[in-house]
């Protein structure tokens, strides 16, 4: 079986080759053409002359392919053009695979009102929805505009969100105009027992009364992915926000949705918080009995942040600094042992708070607890003081400083960044290429970075930085613009990596559906943590050679080594011919 999956390197021979696509001659309507292309690439709806429509690493103009280890969820897209007349009634479905020649079956089951409840569900398809961005983000922090770092093509009607087929708005059937897009995603998870070999289905296409067929071909590679992840990817997730569009707690549902993402939705806790959630933390929440199946099943959460975004309330004293710390590693220690903890001083801070994180910071130690201090700063000697007040130092990925990482971390401390900031890694906004938060989690493997930090997955409702005036509560589906401070900086999607699947407040917008909507964003997010995986593998195998070769081909300059343009690639195809080589390499040393 291991020799079969490796003898077949045609699954992207093929689509390298020269290929015409599938296109409906122009008296067959409604149909104008179907393409595939990996999860790696945004194709605007509008986009009826993609370069990649004649072939891509998933696409050889006949059959869409793609590839995987045991325990991944691997995706790709299938993109229907519509013809002249337009589309009424447009779904698509893929009820199986099956393996060649071998027992191996992944199977489709349709979805439910929760769209976290993926037992028996391997496969899974999507609609995308398309926002229009008509001006580009202007915060500098995210990326500069004019400058050799702004995204290619950032405006047009860009595909974000992945809509469930059973949603009440953007569900199947869809209308689609003529000579438009639309793009269907499917994501399939790899059963951690399935067979070795090549797996082969077809996607039934129907467009009013035109039936198309597409075959897919998944390869499976003899190796599995490990539950825990080589990398902590911690998101902030605002539970207050859910409440006020579904009218109810769903935490549960949401951090179920994190999970198969293999992301952390973090937030403060307390021993009360703590107690409450105990069962995140020790696994039992990401179980089949619980609606869980997928990656990291029956493996809990590690990031137990004991404040979060400020010290406040239980640590913005030096008395009750000191008397919480203790009570609170005392807990962990009893209750949930190896997990990471850290108090959040004032977010990214002035001088003039310089006295106040220190103060704070010494009586924590003062204390004898062993409950690291955070700070959303560059490395700066002057907050650290003759103490070494800061454990753990996040910065922006302009500021991030290789030669001081290392110095932290030799002293038993420790360096990550967050959020993007091109061309120094991925910017996460909706105009950024599809892969742009690929990249910063191999950006974050070059440089031995533990844990990436996103600032919010939910920022469904401004926070004090908004101009006075506007309102808070965003209508997110309708208005790309999600972030918006009082000096007048902005940005597309910033801060919303997935979207209400009900709405109280604008309740034309609620699409019926019990839990969050996903993007391509996220999407992207999770296929860098695999890569990560691939790549830790890689290197705990011995393959020092590949590894190093890889990640100099894909992130050659990135964070301080960055210059004024981008260095990795923006398109997907060099990111699934590197990853492809590591699979076989994997493979054939396992």
């Amino acid at each position: 079986m291991t020799r079969l999956a490796l003898s077949r390197r045609s699954l992207f021979a093929a689509s390298l080759s020269a290929a015409v696509p599938l296109v409906v001659k122009p008296h067959a309507k409604p149909l104008a053409a179907l393409w595939a292309v990996s999860d790696g690439e945004k194709v605007d709806a509008d986009d009826l002359a993609n370069p990649h429509k004649r072939r891509n690493s998933a696409w050889d103009g006949h059959t869409a392919r793609t590839f995987g280890a045991r325990n991944e969820v691997v995706a790709f897209q299938l993109v229907a053009e519509a013809g002249a007349a337009g589309i009424g009634a447009l779904s698509v479905r893929l009820p199986i695979l099956r393996q060649v020649g071998g027992p191996g079956v992944i199977r489709y089951a349709p979805p439910v009102a929760d769209p976290t409840d993926t037992v028996g569900r391997q496969i899974q398809v999507f609609s995308e929805r398309y926002m229009t961005i008509a001006e580009r983000s202007n915060a500098d922090w995210i990326y500069l505009r004019d400058s050799p770092a702004e995204p290619p093509d950032p405006l047009g009607p860009k595909p974000v969100q992945l809509v469930p087929e059973n949603a009440a708005q953007g569900g199947f059937p869809l209308a689609v105009p003529a000579a438009r897009n639309q793009a269907f995603w499917f994501d399939i998870y790899i059963p951690r027992r399935a067979p070795a070999g090549v797996y082969r289905g077809r996607i039934e296409v129907r467009a009013d009364d035109q039936v198309r067929m597409v075959p897919v071909e998944l390869t499976v590679f003899p190796f599995t992915l490990p539950d825990e992840n080589s990398i902590n990817a911690m998101f902030y997730f605002e539970s207050s926000q859910v409440e006020l569009r579904y009218g109810r707690n769903l935490d549960p549902v949401f951090h179920r949705f994190a999970h198969r993402h293999r992301v952390e939705f973090v937030d403060a806790y307390d021993i009360a918080t703590a107690t409450a959630a105990r069962s995140r933390f020790t696994g039992t929440d990401f179980t089949k009995a619980n609606g869980y199946e997928g990656p990291g099943e029956g493996v809990g959460n590690t990031l137990i942040p004991r404040t979060f975004y400020g010290p406040e309330p239980d640590f913005d004293t030096l008395e009750k600094a000191k008397a919480n710390a203790p009570l609170w590693t005392d807990w962990l220690s009893k209750n949930l042992p190896g997990k990471r903890t850290f108090v959040y001083m004032p977010d990214e801070p002035s001088a003039e708070d310089y006295d106040y994180i220190r103060s704070l910071s010494s009586a924590v130690r003062a204390s004898g607890a062993p409950l690291p201090i955070f700070t959303t700063h560059a490395y700066d000697a002057a907050l650290d003081g003759p103490n070494k007040a800061i454990d753990i130092w996040a910065t922006v990925a302009d500021l991030y400083d290789s030669k001081a990482a290392a110095t932290l971390r030799k002293d038993g401390r420790d360096m990550w960044f967050y959020n993007g900031q091109r061309p120094n890694v991925g910017s996460v906004v909706i105009e950024s290429p599809a892969t742009d938060p690929r990249a910063n989690l191999w950006a974050a493997f070059k440089h031995n970075v533990s844990t990436y930090f996103y600032w919010h997955t939910n920022h469904w409702r401004h926070n004090r930085q908004v101009l006075p005036g506007r309102e808070r509560n965003q209508n997110v589906w309708l208005d790309p613009v999600t972030f918006y401070n009082k000096r007048g900086w902005w940005a597309n999607g910033d801060g919303v990596l997935m979207y209400p699947g009900e709405d109280l407040i604008y309740p034309d917008q609620d699409r019926g559906i019990a839990g969050p909507i996903s993007t391509i964003q996220l999407a992207n997010f999770r296929r860098g943590i695999q890569d990560h995986l691939y790549l830790t593998m890689a290197r705990n195998l011995g393959l020092h050679h590949l590894v190093d070769q890889t990640v100099d081909q894909i992130v050659p300059a990135v964070l301080d080594e960055a210059g004024p343009s981008v260095s990795y690639p923006q398109q997907a195809n060099p990111y699934e011919q590197a990853r492809l080589k590591l699979a076989q390499s994997i493979a054939a040393r396992s």
